[in-house]
């Protein structure tokens, strides 16, 4: 149960990043968390904490150019890393998955690493109808998948329309 929140958190942590850019700014991190991020990545600059239920994830560099994702528990237990990639960072059979969605266009891939069940990737894939979110081993094994509809503008505005009339 554990492990499968930590994958719901890593999953809305990238969808948070990615929609905000200077998500909650002053955020108020606990000691425990602060140090175990100190302990575990040395001469770092962090741009951010995100605090998602009892996750904190710091998105930081060490090189000024790579920006990384560090997941912690509010006690400060350091859970995975994360970051964005391309694909042509891709394992071959992560890449023939996503290849089997040929009606979706690939928005985003994010690799993470958990102590717990090692390396995964998470593909965010979108069609002209539907949004989806694969997990998925180095393997291309897909452990779960979300899929949402995409809402257009008409419909965006029929809702508001809707919840005024009411």
């Amino acid at each position: 149960m554990k492990k499968q929140f930590f994958a719901v958190a890593v999953l809305a942590c990238c969808l948070l990043l990615t929609v905000t850019s200077n998500a909650q700014q002053g955020i108020n991190v606990p000691k425990p968390v602060q140090r175990s991020f100190n302990d575990h990545f040395k001469n770092t600059q962090y741009s951010r904490w995100v605090q998602i239920h009892e996750v904190f994830v710091a998105t930081f560099t060490e090189d000024g150019t790579t920006w990384r994702d560090a997941y912690f528990t509010d006690e400060g237990e350091y859970k995975g890393i994360g970051k964005y990639i391309t694909g042509d960072r891709l394992p071959m059979f992560v890449h023939q998955t996503i290849d089997s969605y040929p009606s979706y266009e690939t928005i985003e891939l994010y690799q993470y690493e958990c102590n717990e069940a090692g390396l995964c990737f998470f593909a965010h894939l979108r069609n002209n109808k539907h949004e989806l979110i694969l997990k998925m081993s180095p393997y291309g094994d897909v452990s779960y998948a979300v899929r949402s509809k995409v809402k257009t503008k008409n419909e965006n505005t029929r809702d508001a329309i809707a919840s005024t009339n009411k």
